[in-house]
């Protein structure tokens, strides 16, 4: 059976046996699931391999140059304070994917993207280098688990200063093929990407090829907990969403993912993913209805 036959297969007993689960609730939200929950199978993987809350809880996020100075283009030694609602530091963490802390920093335009792991300090404060190809504004997501409490996430635009702007237009991927790392990867989705919906479940699927042999790799690394990391955004960055792999449903050359596209538009994806020591980092964008 040919690698591709292999792949479609794979895709269409994944959405036979979500079909199966959510026979009754009328849409793909999962409905009841804190009552009898399942203990195998896909229905299984998708209750327990969620998604981070967006809920912020009035945690707040300040970040600030080493030394005090405005942030620029080029490597900068960045600080992170946490607080808590009434102001006051946050100093106790829980390691979500092995990290205390995941930063995700995009430009605007989506082009320049960066997943750092800021180190903590003492107390509430974390340092991080990152490094800003151009000027402008970026995102900066903040992940991170407060007092044994839920992953909470903490968005923001900070203002980089410098010359060189990018406005690159955010044109949607002709083909779901990639050569990145010496590995050809496909990039596949149930419903098919061109069918896919705002509002409902979808399965998201990275196979991996080895570029000079053109066979399945024989398998993905473990990357921060897990086979895999999709951070998606929408074209204006308000929709964020940061999914993990399905380990369930993973193994060997494919990862896959499930995940809710909150609104219709234009959307960035990057999987990340580690290979023979390597993070790897996959961007697609794609249109959901």
């Amino acid at each position: 059976m040919s690698s591709i036959i292999k792949l479609h297969v794979f895709i269409i007993i994944s959405l036979l046996i979500l079909l199966v689960a959510c026979t009754g609730c009328g849409s793909a939200t999962l409905k009841n699931r804190d009552i009898n929950p399942p203990t195998r199978g896909l229905l299984a993987a998708l209750q327990t391999e969620q998604m981070p809350s967006s809920s912020e809880s009035g945690y707040q996020v300040t970040v600030t140059e080493m030394e005090g100075k405005r942030l620029s283009m080029g490597k900068m030694e960045l600080m992170l304070h946490v607080t808590d609602a009434e102001g006051a530091p946050v100093t106790r963490f829980t390691e979500d994917m092995t990290k205390l802390m995941h930063l995700i920093v995009v430009s605007k335009d989506l082009s320049a993207f960066q997943h750092v792991h800021p180190e903590q300090i003492e107390g509430n404060a974390f340092r991080a280098t990152l490094d800003f190809p151009y000027a402008g504004e970026y995102l900066f997501a903040t992940e991170f688990r407060p007092n044994k409490s839920n992953v909470t996430i903490h968005k923001q635009w900070i203002q980089v200063d410098g010359i060189n702007e990018s406005k690159e237009a955010l044109s949607l991927d002709a083909t779901f093929e990639k050569r990145v790392s010496g590995l050809d990867v496909t990039f596949s989705a149930s419903p098919a990407i061109n069918q896919i919906k705002a509002g409902q479940t979808v399965m998201l699927l990275y196979r991996f090829m080895d570029a000079e042999t053109g066979n399945p790799i024989k398998r993905v690394e473990p990357f921060l907990g897990t086979s895999g990391h999709c951070v998606i955004l929408s074209s204006s960055a308000d929709q964020y969403v940061h999914a993990h792999a399905m380990e369930a449903m993973s193994g060997g050359a494919n990862v896959m993912f499930h995940t809710v596209f909150p609104e219709k538009g234009i959307y960035k994806l990057w999987g990340q993913f580690q290979y023979e020591g390597m993070t790897v980092t996959v961007p697609f964008v794609i249109a959901v209805n």
